[in-house]
C-alpha cells in the first residue's frame, strides 16, 4: 500500500491539506476565545456598576471615543445583557472552533468580535499593528473560508454519518451534537462565575481611603512620600482609585486610577515616572497625567489638590 489510507490519500498528503497546517492557528483562537469569555464571567467586578472595569464603565468611556459610539450608545442603558452576550459569545465562538463544530459560523462570529474590539478598545492604538485586535481579524478569516477542513471536526464526522444514515438522523445528530457542546460549554460558563464570584468577593483588595474632614480629604501627611514616589488611595468621593505624585521637582499632582482606554486601574512605575494600564499597554505621564503612549484616548482625569499644614488633601 506504500502508506496508502483506505481512502486512497497518503498520510504525508493528507498533513499538506489546509487543516492540518491551520489547526495550531485553530487551536489558539479556540483556547483564547474560550478564556476570554471564561475569564470574564470569573471576574466579579466584570457586572459591577462600582467597579472601574465593569462593563457599565468600558462602555461609558467607549462612547464617545470609538467611530461606532452611536451604536454604543443605543446599548449602553443594557450593559448587564450586553457584557454577558459578549462573554457566552465568545464562550461559544471557542468551544465551536476547538470542536469544529459548526466551525464556519464560529469563525464568522469570532471575526465579528474582533472587528467590534478593533472599532471600540483597540481604535486608538498608534500605530495600528501594536492592537491585537487587528490580527485576530485577520487570522479568522482562513476559517470563515474553510472550517476546520475536516481535521478533528464535528462537522467533518457528521457528514461522514449523513452519507451512510437517512437524512432525518442525521440532522438528529447534529442537533444532539450541538446541545451537548453547547450545555457543556454552559455548565463550564457558569461554574467559573460562581466560582470566580465566590472567590474574587472575598479576594478583593483595596488600597487605603482617604479620610474625609468636610470639604477636604486628606490624602497623606507630606512628608511621608519622598519625591518621585507615589502613594494609591481609594477617593471616597468616587469610590475610584487614584494615585497621589511627589513629583521629582518637588510638589505634588494627583490623578484618578482609572485608565480612560477601558476602565482598569493604572500601576505607577517610578524608573520611568509614569503611570501604565495593566490590561491594553496605555502609558501615561506621573507629572501631568498626559497620554505618552498605547490606546488611551484621554488623559488622566486630573483631581484638586492643597497643602493644609502638612496635610496633602484634596477637594
Amino acid at each position: 500500500m506504500d502508506g496508502a489510507t483506505s481512502t486512497g490519500t497518503s498520510r504525508p498528503a493528507r498533513l499538506t491539506e489546509p487543516g492540518w497546517p491551520l489547526l495550531p492557528l485553530r487551536l489558539f483562537l479556540g483556547v483564547t476565545f474560550t478564556f476570554a469569555g471564561l475569564q470574564k464571567l470569573a471576574d466579579p467586578g466584570y457586572l459591577d456598576p462600582a467597579s472601574p472595569t465593569s462593563i457599565h464603565r468600558q462602555l461609558a468611556l467607549l462612547v464617545p471615543a470609538s467611530p461606532i459610539g452611536g451604536l454604543l450608545g443605543l446599548l449602553q442603558p443594557y450593559p448587564d445583557t450586553v457584557g454577558v452576550l459578549i462573554a457566552l459569545g465568545e464562550v461559544a465562538v471557542g468551544v465551536g472552533t476547538l470542536l469544529g463544530l459548526w466551525a464556519r459560523l464560529a469563525a464568522a462570529a469570532g471575526a465579528m468580535f474582533s472587528l467590534l474590539f478593533l472599532l471600540t478598545v483597540s481604535w486608538h492604538t498608534r500605530p495600528y499593528y501594536y492592537g491585537s485586535d487587528i490580527v485576530f481579524l485577520v487570522m479568522w478569516l482562513p476559517f470563515i473560508a474553510v472550517g476546520a477542513a475536516g481535521v478533528l471536526s464535528v462537522d467533518a464526522w457528521l457528514a461522514r454519518v449523513r452519507t451512510h444514515d437517512p437524512r432525518r438522523r442525521a440532522l438528529l445528530r447534529q442537533g444532539a451534537a450541538t446541545g451537548l457542546a453547547a450545555l457543556g460549554a454552559l455548565s463550564t460558563a457558569g461554574l467559573t462565575a460562581w466560582i470566580g464570584r465566590a472567590v474574587g468577593g472575598h479576594a478583593a483588595s483595596h488600597p487605603p481611603t482617604a479620610i474625609a474632614t468636610g470639604e477636604a480629604t486628606i490624602v497623606a501627611r507630606a512628608d511621608e512620600i519622598y519625591q518621585g514616589s507615589a502613594k494609591k488611595f481609594t477617593n471616597p468621593r468616587s469610590g475610584e482609585p487614584a494615585w497621589l505624585v511627589h513629583l521629582p521637582a518637588g510638589g505634588f499632582a494627583a490623578f484618578s486610577a482609572v485608565c480612560t482606554h477601558a476602565g482598569c486601574a493604572v500601576n505607577f512605575q517610578i524608573s520611568d515616572q509614569q503611570f501604565a494600564c495593566p490590561c491594553h499597554g496605555a502609558l501615561y505621564s506621573a507629572s501631568s497625567g498626559a497620554v505618552i503612549g498605547g490606546p488611551a484616548p484621554l488623559p488622566l482625569t486630573r483631581l484638586p489638590l492643597r497643602l493644609d499644614g502638612d496635610d496633602v488633601v484634596v477637594g
